[in-house]
């Protein structure tokens, strides 16, 4: 007594029929041409369809590549050629906040990925916004943005005429890297290890405290 399900037993009354069929088309070929030739030309068909595909520049897979890769060498501090935002600093809020005014004159607040500074009410939160403004204030930037956050402020890798800024913020000692935020910026965490043995800004510090430890105590 047979157990194979309805729908079993119509697929393989399908492949029977399909197999048939593909076995009268090889006859026929070899009756006439005296060869089998048509699984190899079926096999170059396919294979010349996927290789034109994949070397298209508009290939789906190969934009999102480039896009990883751009946006890994901004994280990375590589140059890049494309930004998502262009524009003039026109207002400095503290050490990892500005604002751009952008080309068509609108004004865009950006949170520096990556990067925390401290608070303005703490130690060094002044120095730290002197020496963002030292950088970039009224001066022109790209961005390339890796989302937005909960405040709706744009959250991106600052350039300036070809230096990472938000690398240049944690190598002079004024910005802690953001680890639980960018855990795989190693640009970030070298620059950080950099400051720490150089003693270089907040680090003068023996005993600094980190931005997100000082928020939660002011609560």
């Amino acid at each position: 007594m047979s157990t194979r399900s309805p729908a079993s037993s119509r697929r393989l009354r399908q492949l029977r029929k399909v197999l048939v069929i593909l076995a009268l088309f090889s006859l026929l070929q070899y009756l006439t041409t005296g060869t089998v030739r048509w699984p190899v030309a079926l096999y170059q068909k396919v294979t010349a369809t996927l290789s034109d595909y994949a070397t298209r520049p508009e290939a789906g897979w190969r934009r999102a590549t480039q896009s990883l890769e751009e946006i890994g060498a901004a994280r990375e501090g590589q140059s890049v050629t494309d930004f998502d935002l262009t524009g003039r600093v026109v207002r400095i809020a503290d050490g990892d906040t500005v604002s751009i005014l952008d080309h068509s004159n609108t004004q865009h607040k950006v949170r520096l990925y990556g990067i925390d500074t401290p608070e303005r009410d703490q130690p060094y939160g002044s120095a730290a916004k002197r020496q963002l403004t030292q950088l970039i204030d009224e001066k022109p930037v790209g961005v390339v943005i890796v989302t937005t956050d909960s405040y709706g402020r744009v959250v991106g890798t600052l350039y300036q005429d070809g230096v990472n800024i938000n690398v240049a913020m944690v190598a002079s000692g004024y910005a802690w890297w953001y680890q639980h935020f960018a855990p795989h910026e190693h640009a970030l965490r070298e620059a950080e290890q950099s400051a720490r043995q150089q003693g270089l800004g907040l680090w003068a510090d023996p005993r600094p405290v980190a931005p997100w430890d000082w928020r939660r105590n002011k609560r």
